[in-house]
C-alpha cells in the first residue's frame, strides 16, 4: 500500500512539473513573439532620383545614428522592380521602370514613428514617406495579445508552486506519521521522512522536464508546418529558461518543507 502511494505521489509530481514547464514555455514564447513582432515596425522612404551612392550611404549612416532607428536597408529601384514583377507575376520591360531608389527604415516602437517622421520631413533627400498604418495597428494588437498571454502564463506558472509544494509536504507528513508509529522514541523521524522524499522529488522534476521537452519538440515542428508564419523558440533557446525556472521552484518548494510547524506534522 505504501509503495502504491509513493508511485501515485511520484506520478502526481511528474504531471505537475510537466504542467509547470508548459506554462513556463508559453510565458517564454509569448515574450519571444512580442520581441519578434516589435522588429516588424518599418516605414519606406522614397529618395530623390538624382541622389548619388555616396549621398545615399551618408544618409543611411545619418539614420542609423538616430536612437529611434533600429536598422535601415537600401532598396535599389532595380530590386524593387524585380520584386514588383514577382508580386504581380508579369514581365515588364526594364525601360518602363517607374520606381525610385528607397530605404526601408526599421524602428523600435510605435511611439518612435512621430520622431522619425519629423526627422525625415525636413530632409531634402526624401521624396516621399510611406507608412502602412494598418500593418502597424495589427502588429500592435498582436503585441498586446502576446503581453496578455505572458502575464497569464506567468501567473499560472507561479500558481503551480502551490500544488507541487502541497503534494511534497503531504508526502513528508504521511511518512513522518508512519515513522512515528513505528518508532515513537526516534526524535529524527521528521528529518528521515523529509530526506526520504528528496531524491524522488528531484527525479520527478527531471522526468517531467524530459517528457515536456519531447512533447515541445514534436508540437513545435507540427505547428511550424501548419503555420509557417508562427515563430516559436527552439529547444536550445527554451531549455536554459526551463532549467532555471525549475531549479528555482525546486529550491523554494524544498525549503518550505523545512518550515513545517510541529502542529502540521
Amino acid at each position: 500500500m505504501e509503495r502504491k502511494k509513493g508511485v501515485r505521489t511520484f506520478i502526481a509530481l511528474t504531471l505537475s512539473f510537466i504542467i509547470f514547464n508548459i506554462f513556463i514555455s508559453l510565458s517564454s514564447n509569448s515574450y519571444f513573439i512580442g520581441k519578434v513582432l516589435k522588429n516588424d515596425y518599418f516605414l519606406t522612404i522614397e529618395l530623390q532620383n538624382d541622389e548619388s551612392k555616396e549621398k545615399i550611404q551618408e544618409f543611411e549612416r545619418f539614420l542609423l545614428e538616430n536612437s529611434n532607428v533600429r536598422g535601415a536597408r537600401f532598396l535599389s529601384k532595380e530590386e524593387a522592380f524585380r520584386n514588383l514583377q514577382k508580386e504581380l507575376e508579369i514581365v515588364i520591360p526594364k525601360s518602363e521602370n517607374p520606381l525610385p531608389n528607397s530605404i526601408i527604415v526599421y524602428f523600435k516602437e510605435e511611439k518612435n514613428l512621430h520622431a522619425i517622421q519629423e526627422l525625415l520631413d525636413v530632409n531634402p533627400m526624401v521624396r516621399e514617406i510611406y507608412i502602412d498604418s494598418q500593418f502597424i495597428q495589427n502588429t500592435q494588437r498582436k503585441i498586446s495579445a502576446a503581453n496578455v498571454s505572458l502575464f497569464i502564463c506567468l501567473l499560472l506558472s507561479v500558481g503551480m508552486y502551490y500544488p507541487i509544494t502541497t503534494i511534497l509536504r503531504g508526502t513528508i507528513i504521511r511518512d513522518f506519521i508512519i515513522f512515528s508509529i513505528k518508532a515513537p522514541q526516534n526524535k529524527k523521524n521528521f528529518i528521515v521522512a523529509r530526506n526520504k522524499n528528496l531524491i524522488p522529488f528531484f527525479v520527478s522534476s527531471i522526468v517531467g522536464g524530459m517528457i515536456f521537452f519531447n512533447i515541445y519538440i514534436i508540437l513545435r515542428e507540427k505547428y511550424q508546418q501548419i503555420l509557417s508564419t508562427l515563430i516559436l523558440q527552439s529547444f536550445k533557446q527554451i531549455i536554459v529558461i526551463e532549467i532555471i525556472a525549475t531549479l528555482i521552484l525546486l529550491i523554494l518548494a524544498w525549503q518550505s518543507t523545512g518550515k513545517l510547524k510541529k502542529d502540521e506534522v
